[in-house]
C-alpha cells in the first residue's frame, strides 16, 4: 500500500504501533496530513492492541483518514469496526477496504479449514490482491471517498460472526501451550510475544493467560512446539504460514 501511494506522489511513511513510544502516535499524526490504519480480522473484529491503540490516540478534530483489513474470508464490515473507532477519536474516514490474504489458522483443531503453504496457490491469492491495492490506492490519491462494509448487508455479516467472536474471547485467551516434548526452550516465542501471554523463567516456557490470538508463536516456532487448545500442529500440512512475502518475520516488527 505505501508503495502504490508513492507512485501516486503520496508521501508515506509505515509504522507498526509496537514500535511507538508514548506519545508518538499523536506527534505523526499531527504532523501528516491523513492516517492510515491496517489490521487483519478475527472473528470480524479487531485485534485487541489495535482497539487499545486507537483508544489512546488524542482527539484528531477532523484528520483526515483511511483504513483497510486482511480478510481470510469475508469479514462483512470488519474495515468499518475501525473506522468507527476512529470517528470516535475525531477523524473524518474517507476510505475503507477489505483485502484477502491467505489463512494462516494452521492449527489442527481447524483441519477442516482450507489451508495450504504452497508457494504457488499463495502467489495466486497475492496477486488478485495486489490489483485491489492499487485500485484502493488510486482512490485514495484521487481524493475519490470509497468505504467497503457499510451497508446494512455487511454490517449483519459482520456481526453474525464478531457478537458470537467476542463472547468467547477471554476463553480463548488461554488455549496457547507448549509441547515439552518438542520444545528447546529456545525463548524465541516469548520474545515474539506482544501481549505478555509467553514468558521463559530460564528452564520452561510459561503462559499467562493473555493471548490475543495472533499465532505468531505458533507459525515461526522453529521446532512447531506450540501448541492450539492441546493440540500440536500436524506436520503433514506442511509448516505453519509464515508470511505473504519472502523472509518476513514478526522480529522485524521489534
Amino acid at each position: 500500500m505505501s508503495a502504490e501511494l508513492q507512485a501516486r506522489g503520496i508521501e508515506t511513511r509505515c509504522q507498526s504501533i509496537e514500535q511507538l513510544a508514548f506519545g508518538d502516535a499523536d506527534r505523526l499524526t499531527a504532523e501528516s496530513d491523513a492516517v492510515g490504519i491496517a489490521y487483519p480480522v478475527y472473528g470480524s473484529d479487531m485485534p485487541q492492541l489495535m482497539k487499545d491503540f486507537i483508544g489512546s490516540l488524542a482527539p484528531a478534530k477532523g484528520k483526515k483518514a483511511f483504513v483497510f483489513c486482511t480478510q481470510w474470508l469475508w469479514s462483512g464490515d470488519g474495515a468499518r469496526v475501525g473506522a468507527q473507532l476512529l470517528r470516535e477519536r475525531g477523524f473524518q474516514v474517507g476510505w475503507a477496504e477489505h483485502f484477502s490474504m491467505p489463512n494462516n489458522v494452521s492449527v489442527t483443531v481447524f483441519s477442516f479449514m482450507p489451508y495450504t503453504n504452497d508457494p504457488g496457490r499463495l502467489a495466486r491469492k497475492l496477486a488478485k490482491t495486489a490489483v485491489k491495492i492499487k485500485c484502493f490506492a488510486e482512490r485514495i490519491a484521487g481524493g475519490r471517498p470509497f468505504r467497503r462494509g457499510f451497508n446494512w448487508a455487511a454490517k449483519l455479516a459482520g456481526s453474525i460472526q464478531r457478537l458470537p467472536y467476542r463472547r468467547i474471547f477471554h476463553r480463548l485467551r488461554n488455549d496457547i501451550g507448549v509441547d515439552l516434548s518438542r520444545c528447546t526452550n529456545c525463548g524465541n516465542c516469548a520474545s515474539l510475544c506482544p501481549a505478555g501471554n509467553l514468558t521463559w523463567d530460564g528452564s520452561e516456557i510459561k503462559t499467562h493467560g493473555s493471548c490475543i490470538l495472533c499465532l505468531r508463536c505458533y507459525s515461526f516456532c522453529q521446532e512447531v512446539a506450540v501448541t492450539y487448545l492441546k493440540k500440536p500442529h500436524r506436520l503433514n500440512r506442511g509448516k505453519p504460514y509464515r508470511g505473504p512475502v519472502e523472509d518476513f518475520h514478526p522480529r522485524l516488527l521489534k
